[in-house]
């Protein structure tokens, strides 16, 4: 099987800037998987997922996912099925659409 390349597609190539994770200091690498903070900064989703963990004290046998559009959640997994403990708002709607521009204006 053969496949070819459309060569008059352009896909523009997003130009990271360089942002510090608001919670390790750390340098974000990839800032379309960064999780913005009510502050206006940014942090890496893993340094999210953990910072959740610590502050909702998720016990033995809970995770914390990320359920979509800006929510976490505690996640409980019994019998095969998964229950939703808790539902955490953690980016609000006008964050999430702002952290969108962000990284449409620096494609290029």
């Amino acid at each position: 099987m053969k496949f070819s390349i459309d060569s008059s597609v352009y896909v523009p190539k997003v130009q990271e800037p360089h942002v510090i994770c608001s919670i390790c200091g750390k340098g974000i690498d990839a800032i379309a998987s960064a999780i913005s903070e009510p502050d206006g900064s940014y942090s890496h989703f893993d340094c999210v997922i953990q910072k959740i963990k610590e502050q909702y004290h998720v016990e033995e046998g809970q995770k914390v996912s990320y359920l979509g559009r800006g929510v976490f959640g505690i996640i409980e997994m019994k019998d095969g099925a998964f229950t939703i403990l808790d539902r955490i708002n953690y980016e609000s709607p006008e964050s999430l659409h702002q952290m969108k521009n962000f990284v449409e204006s620096n494609k290029k």
